[in-house]
């Protein structure tokens, strides 16, 4: 250690004293093969009388006088007894200085400088940037940097001041770059070679088209003290700024980003930090982009609906870049399934419309949904939409009774119906229910109509909500139901053949029959009177004659257009 070093130290420790002014001494430079080297000092006291060198085989001393230098011209000195073991040195200018104390030199042995050591090897922006740690030894005045390749070792340049250097002549995009740094003094000697450093070699590999990866593969980084703690996997995407992606252990030199997209620049560099320090050491900038195949990330089957022609209109949804393999419609119907492709046109729109000619609307509900497969082979199943259908029935009471299947859509909020009646083209809306309500009875009047057959339909008004947060309103038509309303008999109760109500005959309300017949009993089942048209009555005879006062039975039988046979009987009072 420095002798001036250890006063210091020991002043501050004691306190204050009293200082004399300090005699130079000669510059001890360093120790070659045994020869000491100094440069001569300036004295200004008085002129030197000569050069003390003192030296010991241990650092801490004690240090006796081994020659003094009376040529005050000489530099050097040969010290012939050291032999093989380590000694050290120091210097003290001899003069007649009064008030002055000897200075000493820099303590120097006669082994070679210590090696300095590598704090790191670093990339950055496209340069290898390096740092070490200063030699403990004194002596050493620079370091010299050399870097290894296939041809051999070469030094690059020597550092005379600082511990930084920048090699503006590297490659490290190409392959790793391999360093290592010696430290040397003023006799030229030099440390051994410290433990060699080398810079992150980052390579990238695009995996399968259908992997939407990205493989990073690097060398680890050697000779840290603790070694590698962590290594940080950085991203820039078309050029922006760079940004954390994932951390791995400090024994892994591979990574796989699978978050790959087509037609993107993806830019990557590690970063490994030292065990138990912050000292870091940056990899290359490696970019590459892949050509992936975009899958279907937007399926939804937004409506199925009926058209007055009794075709289902089915919308639905797709991203447009997807790359599709297969595209299939699929319904069922009272567990018979119908599989339509949607490839139609081979391409899509981001908004579809299919045109269903083979499923049967008229038997029953029907479940719809899509599965598309992309050409990686990844399957994709959209929401389901169930289908209304509407049953109508007549009743004898002039109302027709209609119930209808639910409206289901995976993606629907709310829902409500609306039902609509047709009579002669003309479409009246009868109703608006809630989603909960699934019948309705309709009262009936034909009057006037033209045809006494109704018809209905029924729209269910849905709000979806898509996965993105987008809401949109549906509207789904039902299969169109026609009933024919069973027209009332008016039939009366007495008749008198010589009175004002002279034959007994029934009345429909409305509408034609297919059948008819009007058959008239007496009271002990005798058969007296058959019509098969409506309009012709019995006038109260049998076989011509008049029959007398009393009460009839008569039975009814008819059908309707596009009816049932129905029958109705009941008695009548004959008159005199």
């Amino acid at each position: 250690m420095n002798r001036l070093l250890i006063i210091g130290i020991l002043l501050m420790v004691i306190g204050p004293v009293s200082l004399r002014a300090q005699l130079e001494a000669p510059a001890l430079l360093c120790v070659s093969n045994d020869t000491l080297v100094w440069d001569i000092p300036t004295v200004s006291c008085a002129s030197p009388d000569g050069y003390r060198i003192l030296a010991s085989e241990s650092e801490s001393g004690p240090y006796s006088e081994l020659t003094i230098i009376t040529d005050l011209t000489q530099t050097s000195f040969f010290h012939a007894d050291a032999g093989i073991s380590t000694w050290f040195y120091y210097m003290e200018t001899i003069a007649n200085c009064p008030g002055t104390n000897p200075a000493q030199s820099d303590t120097l042995d006669n082994r070679n400088p210590e090696v300095p050591l590598f704090r790191y090897v670093s990339v950055e922006d496209g340069q290898v940037v390096m740092e070490w740690d200063a030699s403990p030894s004194p002596e050493v005045i620079a370091y010299v940097i050399s870097r290894n390749t296939n041809m051999g070792t070469s030094i690059i340049d020597t550092v005379p001041d600082g511990l930084m250097y920048t090699d503006l002549n590297a490659s490290p995009e190409v392959g790793k770059e391999t360093y290592f740094v010696v430290a040397i003094d003023a006799c030229g000697n030099a440390s051994l070679t410290a433990p060699l450093h080398e810079t992150i070699f980052l390579e990238t590999n695009a995996l399968d088209s259908c992997e939407q990866a990205i493989e990073l593969s690097w060398n680890l980084y050697q000779n840290w003290d603790g070694g590698i703690a962590d290594h940080t996997i950085l991203l820039s995407e078309n050029g922006g700024a760079f940004s954390p992606i994932a951390t791995v252990a400090g024994n892994v030199n591979s990574y796989v980003f699978d978050q790959a997209r087509g037609e993107v620049l993806y830019c990557f560099k590690v970063v490994a930090g030292q065990t138990g320090t912050e000292v870091t050491s940056s990899s290359n900038e490696t970019c590459t982009s892949i050509s992936v195949v975009d899958p279907v990330d937007q399926l939804n089957l937004l409506n199925v609906s009926l058209n007055p022609s009794n075709e289902f209109i089915v919308d639905w949804q797709i991203n447009p870049n997807a790359e599709i393999f297969s595209a299939d419609l699929q319904s069922e119907t009272e567990g018979v399934s119908t599989l339509q492709s949607l490839l139609v046109n081979g391409t899509f729109t981001a908004e579809n419309t299919f045109f269903d000619v083979l499923t049967d609307p008229a038997q029953s509900f029907s479940i719809f949904s899509i599965t598309t497969e992309d050409r990686c082979g990844e399957l994709r199943n959209s929401n389901s939409v169930q289908t209304i259908f509407l049953t109508a029935e007549a009743s004898t009471d002039a109302t027709n009774q209609l119930q209808w299947s639910p409206y289901i859509n995976g993606l629907q909020q709310s829902l409500e119906y609306e039902i609509y009646r047709i009579v002669d083209g003309v479409e009246t809306l009868v109703s608006v229910e809630s989603s909960g309500t699934l019948s309705l009875n309709d009262q009936v009047s034909v009057d006037g109509a033209s045809s006494p057959e109704v018809c209905y339909y029924v729209l269910a008004k849905a709000r979806i909500e898509l996965p993105g947060g987008e809401l949109r309103s549906v509207i789904s038509r039902s299969n169109t139901v026609c009933v024919m309303p069973i027209a009332p008999f008016f039939i009366p109760n007495v008749f008198a053949p010589e009175g004002v109500n002279q034959v007994f005959r029934p009345a429909l309300a409305f509408g034609m029959l297919e059948e008819y017949q009007l058959d008239v009993f007496d009271r002990w089942g005798g058969h007296v009177f058959l019509s098969r048209d409506i309009e012709v009555g019995w006038d109260g005879r049998s076989n011509g004659e008049p029959l007398a006062t009393g009460v009839y039975i008569y039975r009814i039988q008819w059908r309707q257009s596009g009816g049932e046979l129905r029958e109705v009987a009941g008695d009548v009072m004959l008159l005199r």
